[in-house]
């Protein structure tokens, strides 16, 4: 299990990330038109967001906290229902990292931040 307000890697495969709950095998995600320019998918106990580019990424996961203090690039929030001991973010074909949110509802953001030798995505849990 990893830890909150840390930085991990993550490799980044056909320009998405995906959040989710329930067991560690990620959910399938089939992306519309719509979700395409909105951003993000939705899916059974999960939700995929569009990735700026593939490649070598740093992920931090936080919980009740305020937007990233970087240059944002997009920000997309969803509702999220967590019914777990942990909440899973991956790509395709990525290895899994696991977090410790508390069962709940929150409202899920997930702040892109385009760096020069990588892209940072800052994933927060607020609780609502």
């Amino acid at each position: 299990m990893n830890l909150l307000n840390q930085t991990y890697s993550l490799s980044i495969s056909y320009h998405q990330i995906t959040v989710y709950t329930g067991s560690e095998t990620p959910p399938i995600i089939d992306w519309t038109d719509e979700d395409i320019l909105q951003g993000f998918a939705t899916g059974d106990q999960g939700v995929s967001f569009e990735g700026i580019n593939n490649g070598k990424a740093s992920i931090i996961v936080t919980l009740n906290s305020d937007e990233p203090q970087v240059s944002i690039d997009r920000a997309i929030t969803v509702p999220f229902t967590h019914t777990r001991d942990q909440v899973y973010i991956t790509s395709v074909m990525a290895h899994v990292l696991s977090f410790p949110i508390p069962k709940g509802d929150y409202q899920l953001t997930c702040y892109t931040s385009q760096q020069p030798d990588q892209d940072v995505y800052y994933v927060n849990f607020q609780t609502v």
